[in-house]
């Protein structure tokens, strides 16, 4: 004897009929788009008067991420790591000068055993676990050097430190005194920052012959490519004046898959 209910064919239609419904339902809600602008936005200004030109619309996933101090120690660290040269060396008890002789007899004297005088306790001797010459690189991500190239611009926007300019072609000549006149005038001036010795990075997009080599004598004052950009360059310097251009290709480069 069973105590289930047989099923009719009638029942199992209008199951499958009402869970077909319900999928077709569930697949037909629309996606809810979100109320945040996908973009942040600043002022392009001019270089030489630093006075605002226009706005430009710059992406949120490049210039406005959240603030990840993790990931700018660990791009800090690895970039550290890059910059080392790995040449200390010092001499084991194999490589210093000296015989090779027994120092004293094994038995006899009432003293500790000894074997040369090269020994790493004794003066002259060599050096016990001597560092040598290695490769000190560390390997990281590539999706976290590249997040922490955006922490690195959104943390500088945030904190008003960076600057979009139209162009960086004003220079008529390598002067360095044309450069400094316009530096102190719009953005290392102390009476506006309170600081005399801001520091500055420019990034520029294109080769800029009269910037570099005017840029070159000034103290605290350093011109990098687009393609040169990195974490500590950006954490080091106070101000970053970037190029409108350069701003696009970081944007094309950094935008999240």
């Amino acid at each position: 004897m069973s105590f289930l209910k047989p099923i009719s064919q009638g029942s199992i239609a209008t199951v499958v009929k009402t869970t077909l419904q319900k999928r077709t339902l569930a697949t037909a809600v629309p996606k809810v788009t979100s109320p945040f602008s996908p973009h942040v936005e600043a002022f392009v200004r001019d270089f030489k008067t630093n006075e605002p030109l226009s706005i430009v619309n710059l992406d949120k996933q490049v210039f406005g991420a959240p603030l990840r101090r993790d990931i700018l120690q660990r791009v800090v660290v690895w970039q550290r790591d890059s910059m080392r040269q790995g040449t200390q060396s010092t001499k084991t008890r194999s490589e210093v000068t000296g015989t090779g002789k027994k120092a004293a007899p094994q038995k006899g004297r009432g003293k500790a055993r000894v074997g040369d005088m090269k020994a790493p306790h004794f003066r002259g001797g060599g050096v016990a676990f001597a560092p040598k010459p290695r490769d000190h690189t560390t390997d990281l991500p590539r999706k976290v050097q590249e997040l922490g190239l955006r922490v690195a611009l959104s943390t500088k926007y945030a904190q008003d430190q960076l600057t979009v300019v139209d162009s960086l072609d004003v220079l008529d000549s390598t002067k360095t005194r044309d450069l400094i006149n316009i530096l102190q005038q719009t953005y290392i001036n102390e009476e506006k920052t309170g600081n005399p010795n801001t520091t500055m990075l420019i990034v520029t997009n294109d080769f800029n012959e009269n910037l570099e080599l005017a840029a070159r004598n000034i103290p605290r004052c350093e011109v990098i490519y687009v393609e040169e950009t990195n974490v500590l360059d950006l954490l080091t310097y106070e101000k970053v004046v970037i190029e409108k251009s350069a701003v696009e290709t970081l944007e094309t480069v950094l935008r999240a898959e």
